[in-house]
């Protein structure tokens, strides 16, 4: 479980020249996938058990352009107990995955007052977004949300998109590796700029 408090590191962090040491947030309403598909972009795998999540932290380091990229994925709680954590975990992280289930419309609609809190609080630091309608799997039979009702949303809002499978191992490495590859090149272009500092949510070391 994640020890979160407000003497939490910077969200992003660039190491040295080749390393940068980002924050990402799993977020989206409870039993549409989020520990899947952490679990498996961390793993591998799909898990065989899972509990309810409240709060897990997973650690993993990945190369994106010859970078080494060090991630921390905060992976969270669904229910409607622990809606009160939102801005706490939005402060914490830098990137964001806004999941639903395709067959899970009130699912969808979460996902949109999710992103609306995370423009709002993330409005003056670096952020990225990225949503993702889990369980493409399953099949137009049971779908509810469909994929241009999303892609037309996510386009309105400037976010990426993509329809992904934990069980199926669709498109997850892709969502993950979207956000972090996006708050590099945003990073970078900050420093460029020679804005780095607070205003940004960014610390060089």
């Amino acid at each position: 479980m994640a020890n979160l408090n407000e003497s939490s590191l910077s969200s992003i962090s660039t190491m040295n020249k080749d390393d940068f040491d980002l924050k990402l947030v799993v977020l989206g309403k409870s039993l549409v996938g989020k520990s899947a598909l952490t679990f498996r972009f961390i793993n591998d795998q799909f898990p065989k058990e899972h509990d309810t999540t409240i709060e897990d932290q997973y650690k993993t380091t990945i190369n994106i352009d010859g970078y080494q990229v060090k991630l921390e994925i905060l992976d969270t709680a669904g229910q409607d107990d622990y809606q009160s954590m939102q801005e706490t975990w939005i402060n914490y992280g830098a990137g964001f995955l806004l999941i639903y289930s395709i067959d899970d419309m009130e699912s969808f609609n979460e996902v949109k007052k999710k992103l609306d809190k995370v423009i709002l609080i993330k409005s003056k630091d670096i952020y990225s977004c990225i949503i993702v309608g889990n369980k493409c799997d399953l099949g137009d039979n049971v779908r509810k949300v469909p994929k241009s009702m999303a892609e037309e949303f996510a386009k309105s809002k400037n976010v990426p998109f993509l329809e992904a499978s934990a069980l199926s191992t669709i498109n997850v490495r892709e969502a993950f590796m979207k956000v972090a590859h996006d708050l590099m090149e945003k990073t970078q272009q900050k420093k460029n700029s020679g804005f780095m500092g607070k205003m940004c949510g960014c610390t060089l070391i």
